[in-house]
């Protein structure tokens, strides 16, 4: 069987820059969690996520190189506005093999539907070289299940969880 090279991102934090939204679902809010992840969810407020030049390129550049798969937390009753979304900042949807997202009544934590995603993307045989994504708890529990390169994002940083830190971009 030949391997399928394959690079996984996340698409808040990593490829759109969301911290418009976080302090709106904050403000909205008012301190209630329900609330916040209510807001955050919105199709409203998604208007205020602005384009992260950075993971946009390097996604980019993985296109060529092989399969691309993203696995985002967000509900899929977002999926419409989410592909419009990575079409208007230059994502060629064409070339995303699969895109991933949890149920709408999913409420695990965001890095638990990911860790089963990454589960269930291995076992269809695909070999995942890299997997980007800005919840560092994730990328940590990802490490157990591959030797893929891990990459943190984290404001206009790009840091490769390994023994020692290290930045990539």
């Amino acid at each position: 069987m030949t391997e399928i090279f394959t690079y996984v991102f996340d698409i808040d934090g990593v490829l759109l820059d969301v911290s418009q939204r976080i302090v709106l679902a904050e403000e909205l809010s008012h301190g209630n969690t329900s609330l916040f992840w209510y807001y955050f969810f919105s199709e409203e407020l998604l208007q205020f996520d602005r384009p992260r030049r950075v993971g946009i390129d390097i996604l980019l550049d993985r296109i060529n190189k092989g399969i691309i798969i993203i696995v985002t937390g967000r509900p899929s009753r977002l999926r419409r506005i989410t592909v419009s979304q990575l079409q208007s900042i230059g994502i060629p949807i064409s070339s995303i093999k699969e895109i991933h997202m949890r149920t709408d009544n999913d409420l695990r934590k965001s890095y638990l539907f990911k860790l089963e995603t990454i589960e269930n993307i291995l076992l269809k045989g695909y070999t995942i070289l890299e997997v980007h994504d800005d919840d560092e708890e994730f990328l940590k529990r990802v490490r157990r299940l591959t030797n893929s390169k891990l990459y943190l994002h984290s404001n206009n940083h790009i840091i490769e969880l390994s023994s020692r830190y290290k930045t990539l971009w």
